[in-house]
């Protein structure tokens, strides 16, 4: 594999990592359930579920059964991470919503009868060909609920940014809605180059170096996006404070 696509898969299995394991240490403290669902999330689909199926894709071409193996382990934590993900966009940013839950549930029960069909149907055994339709569809759910986590973070950003000109909310929280809509936005993205590439051509799209490419740019970008909003530089803390400062003189 080229260092450079290399370099972006790297940051963000450890970026990931980093994050979800902090997020989940901190519900452990606070016993929040939002903490607890994004930090699952996070780990699930980044460092366990793309790292299960990275390594069956580059070791497990020789030994099919390893391969089944960390495919399926893969499948199970990158279905937990996305579960994880639905109920923290339903908890977090439309908690009264009775729609918005039965919206939530659906979405989620879609992706484990997905889950089970594969399993009965393939026994995760990777596609040769073009993916299933029952693969895509899969797919395609988990890229709408991360786009879906995107917008709704991206909303909530800008409420938030009205508020911050108020002087009714942290900079520093306000910053991280827009970070966490372009980690989740890249990641979204990234997975949808892959998804609708494997309904045109007719070979599994982590076969293809352009899609690869591309995943490890979209991955780079949600690595750095997730960094700076959970693993934020003092520097750059110092740099979204002063900058919010500004903008309150000039108004």
């Amino acid at each position: 594999m080229n260092p450079l696509i290399l370099i972006g898969f790297l940051a963000f299995f450890f970026a990931s990592l980093a994050v979800g394991v902090r997020l989940v240490a901190l519900y452990f403290r606070t016993r929040e359930l939002p903490e607890l669902l994004i930090g699952i999330g996070v780990l699930g689909i980044g460092p366990v579920g793309f790292g299960m199926m990275m390594a069956g894709t580059l070791f497990g071409r020789d030994d099919p059964g390893l391969q089944t193996l960390l495919f399926c382990l893969g499948s199970v934590a990158s279905l937990t991470g996305i579960l994880a993900k639905c109920l923290f966009n339903w908890r977090v940013y439309h908690s009264t919503s009775r729609a918005m839950r039965a919206f939530a549930m659906a979405l989620g029960a879609l992706l484990v009868g997905l889950f089970l069909q594969q399993a009965f149907v393939s026994g995760f055994v990777p596609d040769k060909g073009a993916p299933s339709a029952s693969s895509l569809s899969r797919s395609a759910l988990q890229v709408g609920c991360l786009l879906w986590g995107s917008l709704e973070a991206f909303r909530y950003w800008l409420l938030m940014r009205r508020r911050q000109r108020l002087g009714l909310a942290e900079p520093v929280v306000t910053n991280r809605f827009l970070l966490w809509s372009i980690g989740a936005g890249a990641a979204g993205l990234g997975s949808a180059v892959g998804t609708i590439t494997g309904m045109i051509v007719d070979k599994p799209s982590l076969e293809i170096p352009w899609v690869v490419a591309s995943s490890s740019a979209h991955g780079f970008v949600a690595a750095v996006a997730m960094s700076l909003a959970f693993l934020p530089p003092a520097a750059y803390l110092r740099y979204i404070r002063g900058h919010a400062e500004k903008a309150q003189d000039a108004a």
